[in-house]
């Protein structure tokens, strides 16, 4: 990496960090306001989906390598690319928050987490991160898992009423 390009990463990994941080105090017209914590929002959605992912996934490859009871601590890093309609852009969510939802997803390859506990728990502190940012529009995340568990769902009660 050269020195201007890893200038370059600094500064926006800076500027993500800022938006997210003044986010709640921002003065400007109530309809900027607006539009920028529903681009948030939206922003925060896709880097929660990203680390789950990237949980599943890393813990997944630590599955096939190490034995069942090896318990290694991985982290995942409060900056991401995430793609959106106008290109990728770096995003920051507070290291606190990104291992949370890491875990959340290495707890769930492993089996040791249903989805719908999987989802109660992301809501909850997805909520928590709205109200923090007071977000008009709250953050939804892992919409993946409750297209499953929806279709679960259905088929648990259609084998009910079958009985």
């Amino acid at each position: 990496m050269s020195l201007l390009s890893g200038i370059k990463e600094r500064n926006v990994k800076k500027k993500a960090k800022s938006f997210y941080l003044g986010l709640p105090t921002l003065k400007l017209e109530p309809r900027e306001v607006r539009k920028l914590k529903a681009l948030m929002s939206s922003r925060l959605t896709a880097f929660i989906d990203t680390t789950f992912i990237e949980g599943a996934h890393k813990t997944e490859a630590l599955q096939k390598t190490q034995p069942l009871n090896s318990r290694i601590k991985m982290e995942s890093a409060p900056f991401k690319n995430v793609k959106t309609v106008g290109g990728v852009v770096c995003v920051y969510l507070p290291p606190k928050y990104t291992n949370y939802f890491f875990e959340l997803g290495s707890r769930y390859q492993s089996a040791q987490l249903t989805i719908n506990q999987v989802l109660e728990l992301a809501d909850k502190t997805s909520l928590e991160i709205s109200e923090s940012l007071d977000l008009q529009n709250p953050i939804h995340p892992l919409n993946f898992l409750r297209s499953d568990a929806e279709e679960e769902n259905e088929e648990e009660v259609k084998e009910e009423t079958d009985k």
